[in-house]
């Protein structure tokens, strides 16, 4: 018994069907192994943005902690050679170069992840055209 609202597919109608799902199957393939490369490509670069936030991180709690205790105790050692202005400005020196250089190493991982866009991903796309 057949339905009057729907009507009745002819072989012909469905062997196009068919070959059209097939020519469209690899299409899409295709396309779904392009996002799941992006998307691998995102997570690769924002892992690398989190590892540069935490040490930028670690690096203002070291300079900020160790500034205060290493400082005076360096401060208190110089100050029995030098005046303690000088001993003080001394000291402010080294703790500067090295919170520098913390930071500095923090920063170049957030450039490394930051903005997350899947660059090698794109451009394997278009080295294909």
């Amino acid at each position: 018994m057949t339905d009057d609202s729907t009507p009745e597919t002819s072989f012909a109608d469905r062997l196009r069907g068919q070959i059209g799902s097939k020519a469209i199957d690899p299409v899409i393939r295709a396309v779904r192994t392009e996002i799941g490369a992006a998307r691998d490509e995102i997570t690769g670069r924002a892992r690398d943005a989190r590892t540069g936030i935490v040490l930028v991180v670690v690096g203002a709690v070291l300079a900020l902690v160790t500034t205060t205790l290493i400082a005076a105790a360096g401060v208190v050692a110089l100050a029995l050679v030098l005046p303690l202005w000088s001993a003080t400005l001394v000291v402010f020196a080294v703790f500067a170069v090295v919170t520098a250089l913390v930071l500095a190493a923090g920063l170049r991982g957030l450039k490394r992840g930051v903005p997350p866009v899947p660059r090698d991903t794109v451009r394997d796309l278009t080295r294909r055209d």
